[in-house]
């Protein structure tokens, strides 16, 4: 009877033991972000969903500003539209703040009038951007972040109608800050 007393309370005080190493926790992010590039900015509301350890899986959706509304070929209508964009991070740090690595998928979009027809034609330009993201996330408090990065990536138009957008590397600057909830 001891015996099985004694293993029983050092079975139950390791696995008691054990639950106490937790390390990390699930957290939201919710706020701004702000993306700069030399053919527009995009300003937007930025969600993150962050695991225990290491991993970030985030989303924004926002308005896209064309940097120049005039082209040799079209002109930005609107001078903007919708933008969005997922993307995925890997912290250093054991928490999902500090340094971290990423990849992101933006997709901005903006009505055009093409130029040199003899009737204007309307179009949509859907920028399509692919990108490594590098960045820190400063964290006070634990509930408030601010988190500066960079990004390269290429840029293409889908829209097929504008074959003379040319496909090139784009450096993007970034910045985001908010709430961990």
């Amino acid at each position: 009877m001891k015996k099985t007393t004694t293993l029983f309370l050092f079975v139950f005080l390791f696995i008691v033991s054990h639950a106490q190493m937790e390390v990390g926790y699930n957290t939201t992010d919710v706020g701004a972000e702000f993306q700069w590039y030399k053919d527009g900015k995009f300003i937007g509301l930025h969600v993150a969903a962050n695991s225990k350890f290491h991993n970030s899986f985030h989303a924004m959706i926002g308005y896209y500003a064309a940097e120049d509304p005039r082209s040799d070929y079209y002109y930005n209508q609107n001078k903007g539209g919708l933008g969005a964009g997922v993307g995925y991070r890997y912290y250093t740090d054991l928490r999902p703040h500090n340094f971290f690595v990423g990849i992101n998928v933006n997709l901005f979009t903006n009505k055009i009038l093409l130029a040199g027809t003899q009737t204007p034609e309307e179009h949509t330009s859907k920028i399509f951007i692919p990108s490594f993201e590098m960045g820190y996330m400063i964290l006070i408090n634990d509930l408030f972040f601010i988190t500066p990065s960079v990004s390269i990536g290429y840029k293409t138009n889908l829209e097929s109608t504008l074959k003379r957008d040319e496909k090139k590397a784009v450096g993007m600057l970034g910045i985001s800050t908010g709430f961990k909830f």
